[in-house]
């Protein structure tokens, strides 16, 4: 026999010597004896019948006595073999509780799930000295994996364990546990059938049993735990009771890991937190008050630098005030009562005495012992946003400008003052006080400057009034005073006075080193003495008070006006005239460029004096007041209306304008024009009502209501005084207007500033562009006239045209005024016009259609017909304007005849073509202020000679 098939042998010898029943050779070894002493018997010749007839008695007693101690043997040997079982099975026992016990103690030392798994293997065999012992689970497949192992693992190398119930591999007793969820016992390979796949990797590894139990995680089964002895037989009910609790106590030990792994993660994941966020955290022992942790956001916003500064110290250390440490114990008491509490703009201490706001949100972690707790601070630091909160709320009620109150302030003092006033039965003044002069500063050094004189006044009226009082700004240059406590009259115009020299001083501007000086009308009402009870109904009485002030500006004897009371007042030269009806009207002509005819006229008022002499408007009308300038508009406008009657029955159909005081441009306007309207007999369309741009109550809501009503009536709206400083260009789209007209002192210059023709082309455009009309008003020389006529603006006025008329003149001009066309560019500013236009139209059609432009003609300036104007205005082709007209032209005809291929604004030809424009225009401008203008080249025929006169 070979080594190989020996073993096996071998090793079932030992089991079966060591086994019970080795117990049953006793009694075989007596009947053995017993044999051996019948067959000595026989041997001696003793028969069976000698035996039977007499035995001698030693014979007899001897073998009675073999038997007995043969049974007595027997029953010594079988206590022996009990006796030994039992103590083979207490040592067991012993073993296993062993294990059981330090499986106990690594499951409380555990940190890792692999090394406790390969440790309590390790304790299976060291402890209960099983041969093999592993832990496994299965895969999606169902094949277990084994997790850890220890002692004869080459048997699990041979082996391919399973959980699926269709491979022999799968009934083992790991399988069955699995499917059966319960523990399983294999008492011996060699007589289990079932265990037969593994009967002889089992007999190679001395494998005598084995047995196989669930370990749950989480009350899920997670694993299998299988252990392997080399007895047969040895799982009894003590060792069993142990085994599966052993599975159950590694269950709880896997669950511990992972228990002890949530808790360094949600720990780590809390420092990460606390560490992280811009919120204080603090744990606070209650009701002692005292901190036990604080992050490092807590300490940043305390202005602490370590923990140690603040933990185990009292809250109440920083706080601010006894207020606030009242605050926070009501705070403890009502999260103990309801979980959680917060509080707002709590002021807090910080470590360098610098107070702090926080928002503080309290809640209670865990209850320690009764009546104790552990408090979470939650602590948000709005030191930032509280003095956002109050500087906004400064704001709502402050000018951005003056820090002066605002009108939601002053709504608001209203009320307050007027309950003193009852209470203390004392008079309070309201006055609206208003800066003359302020608009001129403004347009002359700008709104900086403006700006800057604004705060001047506001803080010149805040050191004039007492303290007492109240100061505000109403918008614009308007300001609203409160003044309390005042007995009489008296009082008040000393602070009056006060305020008046106050405002009235120079101020000096120290970006234009010079002084300013801005006048001031104001006006007062009184409470309780004006009408009305309320805070509107007093500003309202004082806003009629300083309209009433403002418009006796001329003849006022002081610069308040109080609400009821009529000022004393008297009445200058020019309005006793425009009284007693001395009023002229004259009437300027206006041209239409296109068909050269006279096709308006506009009413000029003068006054005439008792000695005959005429006042022109800059002499009477800074002395009217605004009932004035409505009753002189009424006047001229019912005269020009008869007048204008009277022409059409001569056969003159012409269409009037004339001017509206921008002061008495409201309802009461509406209501004279429809009156004047209805008697008169004209077609509305034919009367245009200019409205001065050089006035800012465009600006105004009632100005928009107003002239909508005009355009009802069928009138038309002309915007005057386009170019002069007030800048309402932006404003033209949104104005309901039929005609724009040239500032006359603009147009008047042009002569002096050419440049400006660039200004005269951009407003063409935009009258075109809008839909209106365009006069040009000053049109005082022949030169000035050329220019408008050779640049097509469609309407002219002015002295080149004819000064303003007396009714009667006006028909005499009429009869003799010749229409027709006229030649233009009669002079070189005309030419100048001119050529601006042409190269303005040419840049036009280059960008837009450069294939209209004939490539033939434009290269050569002798086509063009600038070059015989030239020579008319005695230029010869040796001139040097020729020769630039000539360059210009050459330069054209090289844009032209590469605007098809790569053409580019930024191209050396398109670059070459303004240079020889500019370089042409400017030598045009030389020779304007080095030459007068040729004999002959003054008014076309028909047209008045130019008439000097500077009013």
């Amino acid at each position: 026999m070979t080594p190989s098939t020996l073993a096996p042998l071998q090793q079932r010898l030992r089991q079966w010597l060591s086994s019970e029943r080795m117990a049953w050779l006793a009694p075989l070894s007596g009947w053995v004896l017993l044999v051996a002493i019948f067959a000595g018997i026989e041997q001696t010749g003793l028969s069976y019948t000698d035996l039977h007839q007499g035995i001698p008695a030693e014979t007899a007693i001897f073998a009675v006595s073999l038997i007995v101690l043969t049974a007595l043997f027997l029953v010594i040997w079988r206590i022996l073999v009990f006796r030994q079982n039992e103590v083979c099975s207490q040592a067991r026992l012993t073993d296993f509780n062993a294990l059981l016990a330090q499986v106990h103690q690594t499951i409380a030392q555990a940190e890792n799930e692999t090394a406790l798994l390969q440790t309590l293997c390790d304790l299976a065999i060291r402890y209960a000295h099983f041969k093999l012992t592993w832990v496994g689970r299965p895969d999606s497949e169902g094949t277990i994996h084994v997790l850890a192992a220890a002692g004869v693992t080459g048997y699990l190398e041979e082996m391919c364990l399973s959980v699926r119930p269709d491979i022999p591999e799968g009934q083992g007793a790991a399988g069955r546990t699995w499917r059966d969820e319960k523990p399983f016992y294999n008492a011996s390979f060699e007589r289990n059938p079932v265990m037969q796949p593994a009967i002889e990797q089992a007999r190679r590894f001395e494998l005598g049993s084995s047995a196989a139990f669930p370990v749950y995680r989480y009350k899920t089964l997670w694993a299998v735990l299988a252990v392997y002895h080399e007895e047969e037989v040895i799982f009894d009910g003590d060792l069993q009771a142990i085994m599966e609790e052993l599975a159950k106590v590694i269950g709880y030990g896997l669950e511990r890991i992972d228990l002890r792994h949530q808790e360094r993660y949600a720990t780590g994941l809390n420092k990460s937190l606390l560490s992280s966020t811009t919120a204080g955290i603090a744990l606070v022992r209650y009701p002692e008050g005292v901190f036990i942790q604080v992050n490092r956001a807590l300490l940043e916003i305390l202005g602490y630098s370590r923990e140690s500064d603040l933990i185990g110290s009292p809250t109440r250390n920083i706080l601010f005030s006894g207020a606030t440490y009242e605050s926070i114990k009501d705070l403890y008491v009502l999260t103990c009562t309801k979980g959680h509490a917060e509080a707002r703009g709590l002021a807090y201490k910080r470590a360098d005495g610098i107070t702090v706001y926080l928002d503080v949100s309290v809640g209670i972690l865990r209850e320690e012992k009764r009546k104790q707790a552990v408090l979470t601070w939650t602590v948000i630091n709005v030191t930032d946003q509280r003095g956002l909160a109050q500087e906004l709320a400064y704001q709502a009620i402050h000018d951005a400008l003056t820090g002066l109150p605002n009108r939601r302030a002053l709504d608001e003092e209203m009320e307050k003052a007027m309950a003193r006033a009852l209470r203390h039965k004392r008079l309070l003044a309201v006055a609206i006080l208003d800066l003359d002069g302020f608009k001129s500063v403004n347009d002359t050094f700008g709104h900086e400057t403006g700006d800057d004189v604004l705060r001047t006044v506001a803080h010149r009226l805040r050191e004039a009034v007492r303290k007492t009082d109240f100061v505000a700004r109403f918008g614009g240059d308007e300001f609203v005073l409160i003044l309390e406590g005042f007995v009489g009259m008296d009082e008040l115009e000393v602070v009056f006075a006060k305020i008046e020299n106050a405002v009235q001083s120079p101020i000096f501007l120290p970006k234009q080193e010079t002084d300013v000086t801005v006048g001031l009308s104001m006006g007062v009402s009184l409470y309780p003495l004006a009408d009305g009870t309320g805070s509107e109904a007093l500003l309202r009485c004082a806003d009629h008070a300083l309209y009433h002030s403002k418009a006796h500006k001329e003849k006022r004897s002081r610069y308040w006006s109080l609400y009821g009371e009529v000022m004393p007042q008297c009445r200058h030269l020019h309005q006793a005239l425009l009284a007693q009806g001395e009023v002229d009207v004259l009437y300027q002509p206006i041209l239409d460029n296109r068909s050269g005819r006279i096709v308006g006229i506009e009413a000029l008022a003068r006054l005439r004096g008792a000695d005959g002499s005429l006042f022109n408007p800059a002499e009477f009308l800074p002395h009217l007041t605004t009932e004035d300038n409505m009753d002189l508009s009424r006047q001229v406008f019912s005269q020009a209306l008869a007048d204008l009657a009277r022409l059409d029955a001569q056969g003159w159909s012409l269409w009037i304008s004339f001017n509206v005081a921008p002061e008495s441009f409201h309802n009461h306007c509406i209501s004279y024009l429809q009156g004047i309207m209805a008697t008169s007999g004209i077609d509305p369309s034919r009367i245009t009502v200019e409205i001065l741009e050089s006035s800012d109550f465009l600006e105004r809501d009632v100005a928009l209501s107003v002239m909508h009503d005009i355009k009802k009536m069928g009138m038309r709206l002309a915007l005057d005084d386009i170019g002069s400083a007030y800048a309402s260009l932006l404003r033209l789209k949104e104005l309901p207007i039929d005609e724009i007209k040239l500032d006359q002192g603009f147009v008047r210059t042009l002569e002096e500033r050419p440049q400006d023709l660039h200004f005269v082309r951009v407003i063409q455009d935009l009258a075109a562009e809008l839909e209106v009309d365009l006069v040009a008003e000053g049109v005082e020389s022949a030169d000035i006239l050329d220019a408008m006529r050779t640049m097509g603006v469609p309407y002219l006025q002015g002295y080149a045209i004819s000064r303003p008329l007396a009714f009667a003149d006006l028909q005499r001009f009429l009869s003799d005024h010749e229409s027709g066309d006229q030649e233009l560019s009669t002079g070189l500013f005309g030419f100048y016009a001119g050529t601006l236009i042409f190269h303005s139209a040419i840049k036009k059609m280059l960008l837009i259609n450069p294939a209209e432009l004939n490539r033939e003609i434009l290269p050569d300036a002798r086509l063009c017909r600038r070059h015989g104007i030239l020579h008319r205005l005695g230029y010869d082709d040796r001139s040097r304007l020729v020769d630039l007209h000539g360059a210009y032209h050459w330069a054209l005809g090289k844009v032209v005849n590469h605007s098809t291929e790569s053409f580019s604004l930024n191209g050396p030809e398109w670059d070459a073509m303004e240079t020889a424009y500019a370089g042409f225009m400017e030598a045009i401008l030389v020779e304007l202020k080095s030459r007068h203008p040729k004999p002959g080249l003054g008014l076309p025929t028909g047209y008045l000679p130019v008439i000097a006169d500077p009013n």
